[in-house]
């Protein structure tokens, strides 16, 4: 008997899925990179999901996100996500926080959690942000996090007890007044691109492309996966944590697994 899984049965195998299954992720953020990144992940077989969600479907998601179509406009993000989410796999389990991700949720949202996928938009949600990286370590979470820019994206992850966000942005800024992308990480990306995005910004615009979209979807969807299946005779290495970064630009054909003390 065929179910959504029978064309990633022999590359996953019975023991795979059978991980994948077990296993509980917690998204906060069904944007532009986590939505993509979230149906990938049900598509390949986990069990199990909270997510953290309160944003609600406009016109301009319509450039990226994987759920925003005309007739998801002035919808909860999140319910739309769920009800895909179930047209995939009937049986499912996910748990909700339509609230989004708040000081009073996020140690139950943590707690039993085997990975946390945090997509926030990065002027959101600075009083959680702060609390993540004690109680990632209280339960020994590791955190993946990435970004679209223009045409590619950039992926930062975080092990439970290794180089913390704060450390990571210190080195990467140091005295680097950009508020785009800070310059040892720019040479990754088009200039072209980098440029315009800018004159985006300065006319109050997050600039973004579709493909860009995708391409954070699947790098960080992936590493979600190289991390649940590590041990599996599927993965031959280890999975990116921080001081490591990951970058991709599709428009310029180039892509770099680089240390940022490096």
């Amino acid at each position: 008997m065929q179910d959504f899984l029978d064309r990633s049965r022999p590359i996953f195998g019975e023991e795979g899925l059978s991980i994948l299954g077990k296993k509980t992720i917690a998204f906060a953020g069904l944007g532009g990179v986590g939505g993509g990144a979230f149906l990938a992940l049900v598509r390949c077989g986990v069990g199990c999901f909270r997510l953290a969600e309160n944003g609600i479907f406009d016109p301009p998601d319509m450039n990226r996100q994987a759920a925003a179509f005309g007739s998801t406009m002035g919808r909860a993000k999140l319910d739309v996500y769920v009800d895909l989410a179930r047209s995939i796999n009937p049986d499912i389990c996910i748990d909700t926080h339509p609230e989004g991700l708040q000081p009073d949720n996020i140690d139950h949202f943590f707690s039993g959690a085997d990975a946390y996928v945090g997509v926030i938009d990065a002027e959101k949600g600075q009083e959680v942000k702060n609390m993540t990286p004690a109680l990632l370590a209280k339960y020994g979470i590791p955190a993946f996090t990435c970004g679209v820019i223009g045409f590619g994206a950039l992926m930062v992850n975080y092990a439970p007890n290794g180089m913390t966000g704060n450390e990571f942005w210190r080195l990467a800024q140091k005295d680097d007044t950009d508020t785009l992308i800070p310059s040892i990480l720019r040479k990754h990306f088009s200039q072209t691109v980098l440029a315009r995005m800018k004159q985006g910004m300065a006319n109050g615009i997050q600039a973004s492309t579709a493909i860009g979209g995708l391409a954070s979807n699947v790098l960080l969807a992936n590493e979600v996966l190289a991390f649940l299946l590590a041990g599996v005779g599927l993965v031959d290495r280890e999975p990116v944590f921080a001081p490591r970064y990951v970058a991709v630009d599709f428009l310029t054909l180039q892509m770099t697994v680089a240390d940022i003390t490096k």
